[in-house]
């Protein structure tokens, strides 16, 4: 049996994974604000929770799903020292668990997660780090593979630069993309017309390195096109964002062509 503790976006993918699994089966689901716990449990046919002194004491195993900030609150409200808890988090070390549990470990689910998004279909990588061979490593990878066809065990100090990683190619890409979003609409244009051009982008890395497949004004060397761009942007902190990523893109290109 399995305890679920969150209710975000890592919870619902979690619950939805799990809740035809006979081997793990959720059986609560905690949230602080019980409504929400109540979403993600009606999912998996789980009780909902918000008070940590109803935790059930006979699950084999715990999952952590929540922001780095609260784990280290609730972890000493659990009344109860846990058999096996894990945490879902890029760069949090699974040794958080050490004072409350007799087996940790990792489930990193390398993924962007909405609620708002059909969950069904992705690919998630799903990174393992245990504290101990045998048994409870056997149990956590069994349960990894119940979650994903991509299970990749990593040392915490790989984790963590796969997380880091994963920022730079997600979240700081998703930001850029908010910031054209919003210079469409000042012009009146759809962000459907930049779809391709992003889904091209993602499709080239699978056959090419990033800087194989960078192109661009910067990558040309197009001075009096970046001049034009930066003059026609309203914010100015999209202005210093243009100039450190044009600075970066020539001087790589420039290492390259040195490099020849």
């Amino acid at each position: 049996m399995v305890a679920l503790l969150g209710s975000g976006n890592v919870a619902t993918w979690l619950a939805t994974r799990l809740r035809d699994s006979q081997e793990f089966p959720v059986t609560q689901v905690y949230s602080r604000r019980l409504e929400h716990a109540r979403v993600v449990a009606d999912m998996c046919g789980a009780e909902a929770i918000d008070d940590l002194s109803r935790l059930d004491s006979h699950c084999g195993v715990y999952i952590f799903a929540l922001s780095d900030d609260a784990l280290p609150q609730v972890l000493p409200q659990i009344p109860f020292r846990m058999p096996l808890a894990v945490h879902t988090a890029g760069s949090v070390p699974q040794e958080i668990f050490r004072p409350y549990a007799d087996h940790y470990g990792v489930l990193y689910p390398l993924q962007t997660f909405s609620k708002a998004a059909d969950m069904s279909a992705l690919q998630v990588p799903l990174c393992v780090e245990c504290d101990h061979a045998g048994p409870c490593r056997e149990r956590l990878l069994s349960l990894a593979e119940a979650l994903s066809d991509t299970v990749r065990p990593l040392s915490g100090e790989q984790r963590f630069y796969a997380h880091l990683a994963s920022v730079f190619a997600c979240n700081f890409s998703n930001a850029m993309c908010q910031v054209a979003d919003q210079i469409l609409q000042q012009h009146q244009l759809d962000r459907s017309l930049i779809l391709p051009l992003l889904e091209q982008t993602v499709h080239k890395l699978q056959g090419m390195s990033p800087r194989e497949a960078q192109t661009g004004p910067a990558r040309r060397g197009d001075e009096e096109v970046m001049r034009h761009h930066l003059a026609a942007l309203s914010d100015p902190r999209w202005r210093e964002i243009y100039r450190l990523m044009s600075d970066f893109i020539r001087q790589e290109a420039q290492s390259d062509a040195d490099s020849q």
